[in-house]
């Protein structure tokens, strides 16, 4: 149990030495030390908080506002904000690459994402898709951007852009609304929440190694040691699923826009 009292606790985060948790009731974001559960900081929560990262070695907060419209970076140890950013139409995906100079945001509406500088918030690349853009993650071979397509029905687009490239190539299309994606641990396969299911892809060719349609539109997903945790799932779980071998589940907690991560 933490040793804080938390209304509407949503979109925790963690990284080794550091943990963060938002307040949806006194929208304030409290920061605290991963071993003691001691206090940190805490600092006010944008608007519309879509989500949370910390750098790698715990020095900077990263949130994303889905009604500002904006990323900011906290200093952890005081709360101050440092940078500020505009970032597309209610952006709802933020995503950090492996050494934590960069940040990746889709551009939500908006038909772009942005690479970040980090934590100074430069823009470093604007990359344009067709179609709006609700979740990106960076892979081993450049760029991953999942798209809206509109139609006779909402469907889902795959795009891959190769580092030194400009232009997204389409790497497969499916039926349903997109919900987001998350890069494996291994770089080179990613795993997609449509409203289909939860699946995971070969970043290569575009090839579904499986599906499994109990999991639709799980919006936080994280890949780790060989095991992915979901959660803000439809059904209010969340869970933990063997990478290679998907039936193997284990339900952590179930409730309402029930969310976790790992420490």
């Amino acid at each position: 149990m933490l040793p804080v009292t938390l209304g509407w606790p949503c979109m925790p985060c963690a990284c080794q030495s550091c943990m963060a948790v938002c307040c949806q009731q006194t929208r304030q974001c409290v920061c605290m030390d991963q071993k003691t559960h001691a206090v940190i900081s805490s600092m006010p929560a944008p608007p519309g908080v879509s989500g949370m990262l910390f750098s790698p070695c715990g020095r900077w907060l990263y949130q994303l506002s889905s009604e500002a419209d904006c990323i900011h970076t906290r200093l952890t140890a005081t709360g101050e904000l440092l940078y500020a950013m505009p970032c597309g139409v209610f952006p709802r995906c933020m995503r950090m690459d492996a050494d934590g100079k960069r940040l990746l945001a889709a551009g939500g509406a908006a038909a772009e994402a942005y690479v970040l500088s980090a934590p100074e918030l430069n823009v470093q690349q604007t990359v344009y898709t067709r179609h709006p853009c609700f979740a990106a993650d960076f892979w081993l071979g450049g760029l991953v951007l999942v798209c809206a397509v509109e139609g006779e029905d909402i469907h889902t687009a795959v795009y891959t852009l190769r580092s030194g490239k400009v232009r997204p190539r389409r790497l497969l299309e499916l039926p349903g609304l997109p919900g987001t994606i998350c890069t494996c641990a291994d770089g080179f396969h990613a795993l997609l929440s449509t409203a289909d299911g939860l699946m995971k892809l070969s970043l290569s060719d575009g090839s579904v190694l499986w599906n499994r349609a109990e999991w639709p539109l799980c919006m936080r997903m994280q890949s780790e040691n060989g095991l992915i945790l979901i959660s803000d799932t439809l059904s209010g779980s969340a869970a933990l699923i063997d990478e290679q071998r998907p039936w193997q589940k284990q339900i952590l907690s179930h409730g309402k826009n029930t969310q976790a991560c790992f420490v």
